[in-house]
Order: C-alpha cells, then structure tokens, then sequence
C-alpha cells in the first residue's frame, strides 16, 4: 500500500465540525480501474460517432449493488450537458430508468418528460414516437443511457417483450445516436440476445463484478480500493481499512460488493465521529454492522 497522507494534512479535520466531515463521508469518490473501465467503454460509444467504427453500442450488467448506479452518476458529472438556447434546451445526454413492467408506451412517455416534453402522455403512439425522434435529434443527443434494461424481460415468466425491444431498436435506427445499456447480470443481456438486429448493435459488453479475494491480484485490488476510502475519510488518523485485520473482516461482510461495503463504512464513521474518536475502531465497525445486520451473513466478524 502506498502511504497515508500526512498527519499534518489531516490535522484539519481536528476543528472540522461534524456537519462539514458527515458531507465529505457522503461525497466520497472512487475510481477503482473496473469503474475507469466503465467508464472508458461508455466514452467509446460517446465518440463513436466520430470514429472510424461509427455507430457504437455497448451493454453493462451486473449484480446489484456492484455499483452500475454510480458508474452512470459519474459520467453524467463528467460529461452531461443541458443548454438553454432561446426557447429551446440542448441535451447531450438522454438518462432514464426503465420501469416495470415495461410497455411502449410508457417507455416513450418517460424518454419524452426527460427531454422536456409538455405533455408526454398526450397523443396517440405514432404521434409520440414522431415527437419523440424530433426531440432526440432538436436538442441534439450525443448518447443515451438506459438503466434497468432488464425490465425489458418479463419478470414473471422470464419472457422478453419482443414489441418493446422491437420498438428500442428503431429509435437506435431512426436516430442514429449511439446507446448504452445498464442492467442485471444475465437477465439485461438476454434481451439484447434474443433479438438479433439488437445484438448486432451492442457488439460490447461488460461485467462489473463485485471485488474478491480468490488471488494476490483481486487481494491488492480490494486493498487499494480500502485504502482511496482511507484517504477520503475525514479523521485525524488513517483508519487502516486495507490492513489485513480490518480487509478480511470488511469481505466477509459485504462479499465485496460496493454498495454494501460503502454502507457499512459510512455507518461506521458517524458512529466515530459522534464519539470523537480519531479514526474508525473495530468497535465501531462492530455497532456499524448491529444496526445494518442485514449486511452479510448475520455473524458480525468484528466482535472480539
């Protein structure tokens, strides 16, 4: 591991009043190499368009909790603009959820609020696609981002709504605006899978696993991971989150998914701060877990 920062910079936090540590715990950033990935893959389809490939569309799935959410979240920071140009907006990015169950309708209704629609529920189906397609193109979409593909999938009978999917694939088509998929490990793929002129679309697909422990290599991983969150921890002394008595306890907890661990690691640091103490304790770690006791297996490693 590399060195902590120095005792010197983190004497600040010695005055900082909690309210002003508590935002920083929330505001924490990490930009573990998979997430860079990530994002480098939703980069790619970005710049597609300009490319000598063209047109480029990519899939990521994963478990929940691995932190597909805040892949998205750090895109949009990065590179999302909206513009207001007269009486029009210039979007460069089209964000939604896709909601279950999904149906056409309102598919289109929810792209159109998104980008800025008066009224998306009014107007028979081929009125809204037309406007639909129009908005895309006037308020000149660069990519669009769609996240719970999955619910694309019948969730009762495992079923793909091939009308909906259908539907997805003229957009692309019509639009020519480069698209990428979030969505549940496996069940978001089959979608594209099982239609074939979507799957010779998204031609790149991504897993964005939980962290593990199986070789040195997914140890020092994990441990690096620790350690950025060390950093951005607002306490006097270095918490020593990628040490071995705190790294095991903190997998065997969370199974290294990202959610989890960050829930965990934010609990117990406001338990630290409101005790004042210098840095997070395994006795903290310990009350943490109490409370979140949904958090893992229901054994609580941190007790002595």
């Amino acid at each position: 591991m590399q060195e902590n920062i120095s005792s010197t910079d983190r004497a600040i936090y010695s005055s900082m009043d909690i309210e002003k540590r508590r935002e920083i715990v929330r505001d924490i950033r990490i930009y573990h190499p998979r997430v860079q990935k990530g994002l480098d893959i939703i980069r790619t389809c970005h710049q597609s368009l300009s490319s000598a490939t063209g047109l480029q569309c990519a899939i990521i799935e994963g478990q929940s909790g691995v932190g597909k959410s805040e892949l998205i979240s750090a895109y949009l920071r990065e590179n999302s603009q909206i513009i207001y140009v007269g009486d029009s907006t210039k979007r460069t990015i089209l964000h939604a959820e896709i909601f279950s169950p999904a149906n056409i309708t309102s598919f289109m209704e929810d792209l159109l609020g998104q980008l800025g629609d008066y009224n998306p529920s009014s107007g028979t189906r081929g009125n809204k696609n037309t406007r639909l397609v129009n908005l895309i193109r006037d308020c000149g979409v660069e990519l669009i981002i769609l996240d719970e593909f999955q619910h694309f999938k019948n969730q009762k009978n495992k079923s793909v709504n091939y009308e909906v999917a259908d539907y997805f694939k003229s957009i692309i088509n019509l639009t020519k605006v480069p698209v990428v998929l979030f969505g549940y490990e496996k069940e978001a793929y089959d979608v594209v899978k099982e239609n074939n002129q979507l799957q010779s679309r998204f031609t790149i697909r991504y897993n964005l696993h939980p962290f593990g422990l199986e070789n040195e290599e997914r140890i020092h991983e994990f441990r690096t991971l620790l350690y950025q969150i060390d950093q951005q921890l607002p306490f006097v002394e270095s918490s020593n989150l990628a040490d071995p008595e705190f790294y095991n306890r903190l997998f065997d907890v969370t199974n290294g998914v990202l959610r989890a661990l960050m829930k965990l690691i934010g609990q117990a640091a406001e338990i630290a701060m409101e005790k004042e103490h210098l840095k997070i304790t395994f006795e903290d770690f310990k009350e943490a877990l109490i409370l979140h006791n949904c958090i893992g297996n229901g054994l609580n490693p941190f007790v002595a």
